[in-house]
């Protein structure tokens, strides 16, 4: 949308529901996720879902469409709960000297 002067065109209806699809194919794998032991690399879940979340509440404000509305709360609501629950994990493996430890 920035790159054609704010209006909601096909090209970016299309980006968005291709970045919905993917969120919804991340979401399938959640009980995979949960079945791993943590790494750092756990927040790299994190971005794709704040940037769906932004972009769905950037939907809600160009369309007015209370789907959107509804879709990016609940979305709001879980990343919030998804990067406090990363930071209780990655506070967990410093204390328990598993990540940022020195090598032997």
């Amino acid at each position: 949308m920035k790159l054609n002067g704010g209006e909601l065109d096909a090209f970016a209806r299309v980006l968005y529901f291709s970045g919905l699809f993917l969120t919804l194919l991340l979401f399938t794998q959640f009980k995979r996720f949960i079945n791993l032991p943590f790494f750092l690399s756990w927040w790299a879940y994190s971005f794709p879902i704040a940037a769906i979340t932004i972009a769905t509440l950037v939907m809600f404000e160009s369309t007015q469409k209370l789907g959107f509305m509804w879709l990016g709360g609940l979305l709001l609501v879980l990343i919030t709960f998804l990067v406090g629950l990363l930071l209780v994990r990655t506070g967990l493996a410093i204390q328990n000297k598993e990540i940022c430890a020195e090598e032997h």
